[in-house]
């Protein structure tokens, strides 16, 4: 692999930035992004087996929308600098079991000759952003043997199962609504309903009025719960690359399946790349293993809420 300058890389951010990216531009973006792919393997090789073992290990590339949306967000950001470019999520059934295993994995990469230099953790656990947002965040800097890929990043997201319900139900009302509570915008009253509930999913039942109504007024739940996808029949449950294409405008997602070798990675990436030009189409590509715990890792894909639904509910009934 050839190394790209950070000078090409970052000239290519800030055409997309402008919304005047060439197909050079999108050529270099894909190319980074893509490079990323061993540094997620080679994160994951380290951490897979430490404890407490995580419900689920999944990992993704970022879409090209979500680098676009995030170097607009933030005037000084620099796409060969970007830290979640490659992303790797582990689920847990705890808070606790969530900082034990950043502990552990804090004094892994605090010895010398380990790949990853750890340069970054935020705790939205304990204090979670201001929509609600609850995850560990760790940014991880390679620092191993492949020189065309120094000092680039990897983020790690370290979330309980509440954590994942409530995050993939915000984004699963962002795709269905056209709206984006994720990046801080969307309708006031939308973003008011998934704080209180994120506060509710965290033990405070001082929310639940106003959670009632909300919903009695603006039915939220209900069209969660309504909402449902037509999907292919992929019926392999290998460990490999899953590329996932939702269609706003008639709830199919398509799920195409793709081998560990070189040759049906490059192929996943070229259709990756050609998918995410599409109107009105959300694309991401995942790497995990199986099909099913593709939907567990990203239910949003599959417009999937129920389990949101049934804890919220749960809780309004019980503390009601």
């Amino acid at each position: 692999m050839n190394k790209l300058s950070n000078k090409l890389i970052r000239k290519a951010g800030a055409n997309l930035s402008l919304d005047q990216e060439n197909s050079e531009d999108l050529n270099i973006i894909s190319t980074f992004r893509t490079s990323h792919i061993y540094l997620m393997d080679t994160l994951i090789k380290t951490i897979k087996n430490k404890l407490p073992k995580p419900i689920l290990i999944a990992r993704r590339l970022k879409k090209l929308s979500s680098i676009k949306n995030k170097l607009k967000r933030f005037n000084t950001m620099q796409l060969d600098r970007m830290q979640d470019i490659a992303g790797v999520r582990a689920l847990f059934k705890s808070d606790q079991d969530v900082f034990e295993y950043a502990n552990n994995l804090r004094k892994i990469y605090s010895k010398p000759n380990t790949a990853f230099e750890l340069i970054k953790e935020s705790d939205y656990i304990s204090t979670s952003k201001l929509d609600g947002y609850r995850s560990y965040h760790m940014i991880f800097k390679y620092i191993g043997t492949k020189e065309e890929l120094k000092n680039r990043n990897i983020e790690l997201q370290l979330r309980t199962l509440l954590h994942h319900y409530w995050a993939t139900a915000v984004e699963i009302w962002d795709i269905q609504s056209r709206s984006s509570i994720k990046s801080g915008k969307g309708d006031d009253i939308d973003k008011r309903f998934f704080y209180l509930c994120s506060n509710l999913l965290n033990g405070d039942s001082t929310v639940i009025g106003e959670i009632i109504a909300i919903d009695k007024e603006y039915n939220i739940l209900k069209k969660l719960n309504n909402l449902r996808v037509v999907t292919n029949n992929l019926t392999t449950n290998k460990d490999g690359y899953y590329l996932a294409s939702l269609d706003y405008n008639s709830n199919v997602l398509t799920l195409i399946y793709f081998n560990n070798d070189d040759k049906s990675i490059l192929a996943a990436n070229a259709t990756y790349k050609l998918l995410e030009t599409e109107p009105n189409i959300d694309s991401v590509l995942v790497k995990i293993n199986g099909a099913n715990r593709l939907k567990k890792a990203y239910p949003n894909y599959f417009l999937d809420a129920k389990n949101f639904i049934k804890e919220i509910k749960s809780r309004l009934n019980q503390l009601n």
